[in-house]
């Protein structure tokens, strides 16, 4: 494993992140900051031909988001040589932190999961420091470790992740941190169980340990 000093954002990243600026200072152009398709994107001069080209020549992928949308992250999806995907895209609104012991927090998963709403809408966001941490969605279990301290755990994670059947679909560098994903069956109680075992046997968290997390969708219900 590279050094944490070795570790670089990669110039697609970089052009990906040159595009999104574009775009958000365009619709800060706009009075109501809604959500702009690549259409008029293209037809406003926002993107040259030559980015869109490079969109879809590395297979990357731009969802609309209104500049006050909770789930704006997800605005690029770029794969990735392993076969995962990076989002990129602004950090929108602060969500609201959340806190509750370990011991009660596989129900608050199970519920969050079952929320009616899109599946791409429902990621909830665990913290363990201001650079480590966790996503859980219907499809899919994250983890971004950028400390040296959190990427030792990563051996036990994938373990705990293999008890329950999961497979990595992206373990790598990106972003200046170590990427785990593993997709997961879509099943609320199952997932949940598996999130408890993996902070729980994966990340050393003990019943009374308090895990922080936020979602725009708890922010929005």
């Amino acid at each position: 494993m590279p050094d944490s000093n070795d570790y670089e954002i990669p110039q697609e990243q970089v052009k990906v992140g040159e595009l999104l600026s574009k775009i958000i200072a365009y619709q800060h152009s706009l009075p109501d900051g809604r959500a702009v398709d690549l259409d008029e994107l293209t037809r406003e001069g926002v993107l040259v031909p030559a980015d869109i080209e490079f969109l879809t020549s590395h297979f990357i992928t731009y969802k609309p988001h209104r500049l006050s949308d909770y789930h704006a992250l997800d605005t690029f999806h770029m794969p990735n040589a392993g076969g995962g995907c990076t989002f990129i895209g602004p950090s929108g609104p602060t969500l609201n932190k959340r806190r509750a012991p370990l011991r009660a927090f596989q129900p608050l998963v199970e519920s969050f999961l079952e929320l009616p709403r899109p599946d791409d809408e429902l990621l909830l966001h665990i913290e363990f420091t201001e650079d480590d941490g966790m996503a859980v969605s219907p499809e899919m279990i994250t983890f971004v470790f950028r400390s040296i301290s959190w990427r030792e755990r990563l051996p036990a994670l994938r373990a705990v992740a293999a008890e329950f059947g999961f497979s990595p679909v992206q373990d790598e560098v990106v972003q200046g941190g170590h990427t785990l994903t593993f997709s997961i069956c879509i099943n609320a109680a199952r997932t949940a169980a598996a999130s408890v075992a993996l902070l729980n046997r994966g990340c050393g968290f003990t019943n009374e340990t308090e895990i922080v997390y936020s979602a725009g969708a708890l922010d929005e219900s």
